[in-house]
């Protein structure tokens, strides 16, 4: 047997984190367990626990790896490609509403703990740490349309950033429910972006 410790251990991680969102999004994070991690991924427990320690700190690597793929902090970094910083940042966070199992799945582990860490004190702290984060990217993008004229110069970014970041999070909730398509997600945002992040 190989050594879980070897060249593949990146990818056997990420894996894992892959199998876990697709079962979270189905089942949610209350049946979630390495064993049924491990079966969806094709691999054994003990390489879940050898990655993550316990259920719990697989729940919070989940929670972490959703925050990292999430399309409005992946598509955030670096220069807009031929668009104004508040283009870039408009598309990112429409993007959060993407019927693509991949992003319904990242965006379902992020409201189970979210729900979870009402009841749950130690989740709150990763938590905190990834919606901050999120709010500091987001920021960062609004503070870039700010630079290029974009957006009027006036705005805080860190206040703007918090309703943005609030807002696509209470969306993504309905629409995970059923309650709003895709669709009609971003088009409920696009009005507060126009508000939030008025022109220069």
């Amino acid at each position: 047997m190989s050594d879980p410790g070897t060249a593949r251990q990146p990818e056997g991680r990420r894996a894992l984190l892959d199998a876990t969102a697709a079962l979270v999004s189905e089942k949610g994070v209350r049946g979630l367990s390495p064993r049924a991690v491990a079966r969806r991924a094709g691999t054994t427990a003990a390489l879940v626990y050898y990655h993550f320690g316990s259920a719990a700190g697989l729940v919070s690597a989940a929670l972490h790896h959703a925050n990292e793929q999430a399309p409005s902090v992946t598509r955030l970094p670096g220069p807009p490609a031929g668009r104004s910083g508040r283009e870039a940042l408009t598309d990112a966070l429409e993007a959060e509403f993407d019927d693509d199992p991949r992003v319904r799945n990242l965006n379902a582990i992020w409201n189970e703990v979210g729900a979870l860490a009402a009841f749950d004190p130690a989740l709150r702290d990763d938590l905190r740490d990834v919606t901050d984060a999120w709010t500091a990217t987001v920021a960062a993008g609004v503070r870039r349309g700010v630079a290029d004229g974009s957006v009027a110069a006036d705005v805080d970014a860190d206040e703007v950033a918090e309703l943005l970041t609030g807002a696509v999070d209470g969306l993504s909730q309905r629409w995970l429910a059923g309650a709003l398509t895709a669709d009609e997600a971003r088009a409920a945002l696009r009005p507060l972006l126009d508000a939030l992040l008025p022109r220069s």
